[in-house]
């Protein structure tokens, strides 16, 4: 079907955009530049840095102060890499651009969507997103509006109909005028709606945010009773009062570990776009890492997505001869440009020798298209469809088919008219169609590598489940014989032990490829889904993590959190792994940024109810945390680690960090106890207090990163010189001072005890987080 509309002059478009009728879509996939420069400066940790630099500086201990270039490092690291990832997805991005077809002076042209204006006539036709309100004034289309109502019926629009933008085509072809732009439509809405409609839990963000919270809570409260302590009850002086309540709240910022998973994910970003992989959310690493279950979409996944005509079988009295004219008929009214619809054309010449009265476009929900002649109306879809209460004909040889991997559709011939959603009582076979899928050369390759590395992959498609199955073999993936006909599942008790209990699924709708991804979810599964057309959008909102091709749909590249666009289906251990790599390596280093803010924290609290004195200041506490900390955690952020994530991710950083944490703390206060009490000065306590801090800090290291690899052992070993060199060369300038042999002995038994303590306070904390 062909259209042909002069559409709005130039002179009509150039008044439309003088008054501001154009259709400016907002941009939600990525951060602006101001809002990553915002997010990165205009923090509330940031806002306390200044003010405790600011406090450092009016006491005149200038040293202490450097902690601010610790500070501005990490925020420039930051607004760096994001910046970066930024670039790189935009320059992504343009290849994923949505482009809009539209009659223009009477020329049919392309333009992006935010480029049309008010009063523009566009062209719309299968799996295109609608992208302003308009009104139809040719043709009929059926529109699922899922998106914006919840409801995924497709509904059927007609000349004179009103389509909404945010909606998708899931049949037809139509002509429509745009009667909305802008603001006074959905459109600026449109890609918060296609992707956040369910705002699916990540545990990173939840669970930064949470410890962001508790922080907040307890800091301000805490540093001011720790200087009330210390400047009035201890006597300690209005410097060192300032000196060890800066370097208390100074050490519970969480703000290194933000920063941290910052880039940790942002250059999992940016190794994902160097592979051709549009990263639409940041925290969907996240939920990569965590995927344990894949669910397939057979078409374009597992499969090219391209079809190509096997043989024809005549059902009929009539010559197979007889059938091409039929179908090239068919073809010249169906709209339909699917995969299906591109096969039978290269194989059945085009023909216009019938007049069409009616036309019926191929949708998902029907699985059948049809065209009304003057003479007959002949259906074409699948025969499960065509034939709902059985043809045990049609069945033996579709059986047989099938069986080898090939889909079949029948050909079918009936006197009464097209009655939408109604199949006639008359309605005979004439042929049967077989049509072969063509594999992906990796497919079998990909899908063993899930196996081994225990994703559970199912195949869940929309054609034959015999067919499907047949696919699966051939691609080795386990219990391929274990099919369901979901068109057969009629209860929601027996979809749930299907999905529990099958590998490989067909005739399955929009809504049940939805309610499938449900399941999953509430088995426990984290649950990545991959497609490229729009009867997967449904599905793609509800998996943890969505994935879609770049020559799917618009509708589906809208929705899915990454697209692949260069449709490499062997990208995908890649794109799995790399969520593995980010979040493994993250929470190993994150553990030894918390256990800063657990001492901190704790020490603090132990300060005020036995202790006399803080033993810290900032400078002693920026060194040790740069040696043991900083550095190390951003060369260990490289490793490969592919293992399967598994566990809290703030679970497993609280269980780490606490007994070091407490450690700390406790030896630190009773190291200046007893030190005090005896008459060791403070600048030989706190070379104490650190040497004992860095001990720790290394009984953790081997702990968590045991077995202690060749790339490892040169950071550590590097690492701790360093420190030691630092401590040997920087004494007076750290306020430090090396203690006598004598004095050094005191220090033996709290060496002696750290890995004990450490080891009790290990199997007490499982315990004590196993709610978070």
């Amino acid at each position: 079907m062909s259209f042909k509309y002069e559409g709005l002059t130039q002179e009509e478009v150039e008044k439309r955009l003088e008054a501001g009728q154009i259709n400016v879509a907002k941009n939600e996939s990525s951060k602006t530049y101001g809002q990553i420069f915002a997010s990165n400066l205009l923090t509330f940790f940031n806002t306390i840095n200044i003010v405790l630099f600011v406090l450092v500086l009016s006491v005149g201990s200038y040293r202490n102060a450097l902690f601010i270039i610790v500070v501005a490092v990490n925020a420039g690291i930051g607004l760096h890499q994001e910046i970066k990832a930024r670039r790189l997805l935009d320059k992504l991005s343009l290849l994923n651009t949505s482009k809009v077809k539209l009659f223009r002076q009477g020329k049919q042209i392309e333009l992006k969507q935010e480029e049309l204006v008010l009063g523009d006539i566009i062209l719309l036709g299968l799996g295109d997103q609608i992208p302003c309100d308009s009104q139809i004034i040719e043709g009929q289309l059926e529109v699922n509006e899922a998106l914006l109502t919840g409801e995924a019926d497709a509904l059927t629009k007609k000349e004179g109909a009103e389509l909404f933008s945010g909606s998708f085509v899931t049949s037809g072809t139509a002509v429509a005028r745009v009667i909305h732009v802008g603001k006074d439509n959905y459109i600026h809405q449109l890609s918060h709606e296609a992707k956040k409609i369910k705002k699916q839990k990540r545990m990173l963000r939840d669970s930064l945010a949470k410890v962001v919270r508790i922080v907040s809570f307890i800091m301000i409260p805490l540093g001011i009773l720790l200087y009330l302590k210390l400047f009035y009850v201890v006597g300690t002086g209005h410097k060192q009062a300032v000196l060890g309540t800066v370097a208390a709240l100074e050490g519970m910022f969480p703000q290194g570990l933000i920063l941290l998973t910052s880039m940790a994910l942002t250059l999992g970003v940016i190794n994902l776009v160097k592979q051709k992989v549009l990263v639409q959310e940041l925290h969907t690493i996240d939920a990569l890492a965590r995927v344990d279950v894949l669910c397939l979409d057979k078409t374009g996944t597992i499969t090219t997505g391209e079809m190509r005509v096997e043989h024809v079988e005549g059902l009929a009295e009539q010559p197979i001869e007889y059938l091409n004219p039929v179908v090239g008929n068919l073809l010249e009214n169906l709209p339909d440009k699917n995969a299906t619809a591109q096969a039978l054309r290269k194989h059945f010449a085009p023909s216009k020798e019938l007049k069409a009265v009616h036309v019926l476009p191929f949708s998902s929900e029907r699985k059948y298209s049809a065209v009304e002649f003057t003479d007959a109306t002949y259906y074409l879809g699948a025969w499960q469809f065509l034939f709902p209460h059985g043809n045990s004909r049609l069945q033996s040889k579709a059986q047989k088919y099938a069986e080898k991997g090939y889909r079949v559709l029948a050909l079918a011939q009936s006197k009464e008219p097209i009655k939408t959603n109604f199949l006639p009582e008359d309605l005979h076979a004439q042929a049967l169609i077989v049509i072969s899928d063509i594999l992906r050369d990796d497919a079998k390759q990909t899908l063993a590598y899930f196996k081994k590395q225990g994703v559970d992959c199912k195949i869940i498609s929309g054609d034959d489940p015999v067919t499907v199955s047949a696919i699966a073999k051939s691609v080795s993936l386990s219990d391929a014989e274990k099919y369901v006909d979901v068109s057969q599942v009629k209860t929601d008790e027996e979809l749930e032990y299907a999905v529990e209990n099958a590998q490989v699924f067909g005739r399955v709708s929009p809504q049940q490829k939805k309610r499938m991804v449900q399941i999953l979810k509430q088995k426990g599964h984290t649950v990545a889904m991959t497609g490229d057309g729009v009867n997967d959008i449904l599905a793609f909102k509800e998996a943890d993590c969505s994935i879609a091709m770049c020559e799917g749909s618009e509708a589906a590249k809208q929705t899915a959190n990454l697209i692949l666009m260069d449709n490499n289906f062997s990208a995908m251990p890649y794109i799995v792994n790399e969520g593995r790599r980010v979040i493994n390596n993250l929470t190993r280093t994150g553990s030894l940024l918390m256990v800063r803010m657990m001492f901190s924290i704790a020490l603090t609290v132990l300060t005020l109810f036995v202790g006399n004195i803080y033993p810290f200041e900032p400078i002693q506490l920026t060194v040790l945390a740069a040696f043991f900390v900083g550095i190390p955690s951003f060369f260990l952020s490289f490793e490969s680690d592919f293992s399967q994530v598994r566990g809290s991710f703030l679970r497993l950083l609280f269980e780490r960090s606490f007994p070091v944490g407490l450690s700390i703390a406790v030896g630190a206060t009773l190291i200046g106890g007893i030190g005090a009490a005896i008459g060791i000065s403070q600048a030989e306590l706190a070379m104490m207090t650190i040497l004992f801090s860095a001990w720790n800090y290394i009984l953790m290291q081997h702990r968590i990163f045991w077995p202690i690899k060749r790339y490892r052992l040169w950071i550590f070993t590097l690492t701790q010189i360093s420190f030691l060199i630092a401590l040997l060369i920087g004494a007076d300038f750290l306020n430090l001072a090396w203690p006598s042999l004598g004095h050094l002995l005191l220090l033996l038994p709290f060496l002696l005890v750290a890995p004990v303590a450490q080891s009790l306070l290990l199997k007490s904390s499982s315990f004590i987080f196993k709610k978070l």
